[in-house]
């Protein structure tokens, strides 16, 4: 059984309980042990960055040696957790004054960055370490081809150098529950969610394009792996009744929840009746 240190991050345990639920009990089915991190700090995404790059530094670094310590690679459901840690591990690697400057802060908490760990989504531990063929025996309840798009999300697929995440993995993931992929020209593009607090027409307008852009290319669900894209996608689509006068209805599905489904767990057990739009939809497409 793969253990893994469980970073949570703030967004999902404060707003997806349904995320963290599906995905620990996927875990579960699957014999991968994920194990909470005590006493670790929200990663600062964006906004830490922005304002104290060199605390965004001793935050994330101080994450990762906590992981180091415990003796487990970080696993993570969140992309701007993943992406702050990757970021972080990928600088601190090739930049050794400042992975100094890091440590001198991290020894005044008895901690030190060796630099051994790694950083992975959740998503892709599944593929990694589980794998494709296992996920498939597990699957009780596979989809009937039904048409979802993904949004990736930015922080999971940029600087690629950094982040080293393959996109066909997702579209693996999604087709081993019997789903079809559905291609769409705007799948790179940002949803908006972090421009929302700063330019809220942009933000609405670039949720409307993704929307648009799944829908007419024949999208029925669409599913993230990002609590902040979610949100955005999932909530917006409530604003632009009011901005565009438009009603898109495009359920928005957490992976794991797409993925329990098919291994057979309930509703009840994935969070489904949390999905601000309606994605009850989906039950009508798992064959028995």
């Amino acid at each position: 059984m793969p253990s893994y240190n469980l970073y949570m991050g703030c967004s999902v345990p404060a707003n997806y309980p349904n995320y963290e639920a599906s995905m620990i009990r996927v875990a579960e089915v699957l014999g991968m042990e994920l194990v909470y991190m005590e006493d670790v700090a929200c990663c600062g995404s964006p906004n830490l960055r922005a304002m104290d790059y060199f605390g965004w530094l001793v935050v994330n670094a101080r994450t990762l040696a906590i992981g180091e310590k415990n003796g487990y690679d970080i696993v993570t459901p969140c992309n701007g957790c993943f992406g702050s840690l990757k970021d972080v591990l990928h600088h601190l690697k090739h930049d050794p004054e400042d992975l100094a400057l890091v440590n001198k802060e991290l020894a005044k908490m008895d901690l030190e960055l060796k630099g051994s760990i790694k950083v992975r989504h959740f998503v892709e531990a599944l593929y990694t370490d589980v794998g494709i063929e296992e996920i498939k025996k597990k699957i009780t309840k596979p989809l009937d081809g039904v048409g979802i798009a993904i949004h990736y999300g930015c922080h999971l697929l940029r600087p690629a150098d950094v982040t080293e995440f393959t996109p066909s993995i997702l579209d693996e993931l999604v087709e081993v529950t019997g789903a079809t992929v559905i291609e769409y020209p705007l799948w790179k593009q940002c949803c908006g969610a972090t421009v929302l607090p700063i330019n809220e027409p942009l933000a609405i307008r670039l949720a409307r394009d993704k929307l648009k852009s799944m829908t007419e290319y024949g999208a029925v669900f669409a599913t993230v792996v990002c609590p902040a894209c979610g949100n955005q996608l999932d909530l917006q689509q409530l604003g632009l009744r009011d901005s565009y006068n438009e009603d898109y209805n495009l359920p928005i599905l957490l992976y794991p929840q797409i993925l329990a489904l098919a291994m057979g767990m309930s509703e009840e057990e994935v969070g489904l009746e949390l999905n601000r739009v309606s994605a009850d939809s989906i039950l009508d497409h798992l064959s028995e």
